[in-house]
């Protein structure tokens, strides 16, 4: 009973510790920006406990273009894209939430998806780590792809269209909860084809050969519902 007693204090206080510093920017939230531009995205960080910590924010990962770049910042401080983590830990008193850390993207040439990961843990609990993902949406603001955008998915028009053999949709799914799909019709609105997103992919294939030329439409069905719909039209 007594070793019972001693691991069930080291739980409580792990558990404890875990909860000092917390994450509060919304769930799936993505940043939007154009070719060329300086994407900014703030991380707010908590501070719950009851004395003041000291954190430290390592990038682990990252899924950006080849003409893309990242850094981060904290305050007026940037560092160089080399650099990962910080080189000194940050005081945040109890309490406090501070929306000193920024993530940076340099947009680049090419417009699509990227991504940026993190780990923000403190001084004296470095093994207790929360993980945090930013989204990065780059468009060419000129000839904007994006046909439906929401904190749950971003999805953008097929391409090419016309098309003659196989058509492609670019997608990103922020809540892996959410049900998503496109449906294919002709012009009498009978469906033709169903196509389930995937949350762990971010491109969707189209066979269309099998389908004779003309006019059809595709649309995005979310949990069941159809969302928006436009015109896809097949040449040979």
């Amino acid at each position: 009973m007594r070793y019972w007693g001693i691991i069930l204090l080291i739980s409580v206080s792990c558990f404890s510790q875990a909860q000092d510093i917390e994450i509060i920017n919304a769930l799936g939230r993505t940043y939007h920006g154009g070719l060329s531009e300086e994407i900014v995205a703030p991380i707010k960080i908590r501070n719950n406990s009851d004395a003041a910590v000291y954190v430290f924010v390592k990038r682990i990962d990252d899924n950006i273009g080849s003409t893309q770049s990242t850094n981060f910042c904290w305050g007026d401080e940037c560092f160089d894209k080399e650099v990962n983590k910080l080189p000194v830990s940050k005081k945040i008193e109890s309490g406090e939430t501070v929306e000193s850390f920024l993530s940076v993207l340099q947009a680049g040439l090419v417009s699509g998806f990227s991504t940026v990961k993190y780990q923000v843990y403190t001084r004296s609990n470095p093994s207790l780590v929360i993980e945090h993902e930013i989204t990065y949406v780059v468009e060419d603001k000129e000839r904007s792809n994006t046909l439906y955008s929401s904190e749950e998915l971003i999805l953008n028009e097929v391409y090419p269209n016309p098309v003659k053999e196989y058509a492609f949709i670019d997608y990103q799914i922020n809540n892996s909860d959410t049900e998503t799909k496109i449906v294919i019709h002709n012009v009498l609105g009978s469906e033709i084809g169903d196509f389930v997103l995937n949350p762990l992919e971010k491109e969707l294939k189209i066979p269309v050969i099998e389908y004779n030329p003309g006019v059809y439409f595709y649309t995005l069905y979310i949990d069941g519902d159809g969302v928006i719909t436009k015109k896809l039209v097949i040449r040979r």
